[in-house]
């Protein structure tokens, strides 16, 4: 799944740490740290699939963040992570 073209590229003025632990711990994920310095959250279904992969990279002093929808809906908590809905630091 993360090899195909992102579905939406969002900006962030948060810190790629900052942003894949508000993505994991909203969503009682891990975080996968990869050789570059980004980070990979998955989101999965209730059958076990990814719905949503998001990957996390370093941008001037904040971060991109690629997502990728697979199929399926799943909850709307990883839009305050990304910037669609206001950022909390209640994570």
């Amino acid at each position: 799944m993360l090899s195909k073209e992102p579905t939406e590229v969002y900006h962030s003025d948060h810190s790629v740490s900052a942003v894949a632990f508000c993505l994991a711990n909203r969503n009682n994920v891990p975080v996968l740290d990869r050789p570059d310095g980004s980070k990979v959250v998955l989101l999965k279904n209730g059958y076990g699939g990814v719905s949503l992969a998001f990957s996390i990279y370093p941008e001037g002093e904040g971060s991109r963040i690629e997502y990728r929808r697979q199929f399926g809906t799943i909850g709307g908590q990883w839009k305050k992570c990304v910037g669609l809905e206001p950022w909390k630091d209640d994570f």
